[in-house]
């Protein structure tokens, strides 16, 4: 028994109360969602996790789950941060500019060469 606080109400009932409490809800829609967007199951993903050590691969923290995914071909890669899988979407999942970004990051600022009007050449 849960007290109604934990429940929403549902003008589709008979009752007038939600088939299931909020929590059970949210565990439900992202049992789903795992399913409909990724085709995994909490199981599988739980098992790339352990396989990832339980840390996430690029900032090496513990925590949160977020399935990260090639979005042109669909296929998972593996499990992040919200802001790790965000900043691998913002840079189009594009290595050439992930890399110009963490040579900025250290200094080596992007200063290209001029070849022609209109025309530059990266530094290497």
């Amino acid at each position: 028994m849960k007290p109604h606080d934990q429940w929403e109400r549902s003008e589709s009932s008979s009752d007038g109360w939600a088939s299931y409490c909020r929590p059970c809800r949210a565990e439900r829609n992202g049992e789903s969602r795992l399913k409909r967007h990724y085709g995994l199951t909490v199981a599988e993903r739980d098992a790339m996790i352990k396989e990832q050590f339980g840390i996430r691969p690029i900032c090496l923290e513990p925590g949160t789950e977020h399935v990260d995914h090639d979005h042109d071909t669909g296929k998972v890669r593996g499990v992040l941060c919200f802001s790790c899988n965000a900043a691998l979407g913002q840079f189009k999942d594009r290595p050439d500019v992930l890399r110009r970004a963490a040579e900025y990051l250290e200094g080596n600022v992007w200063k290209p060469i001029l070849e022609a009007p209109g025309v530059y050449q990266l530094p290497s």
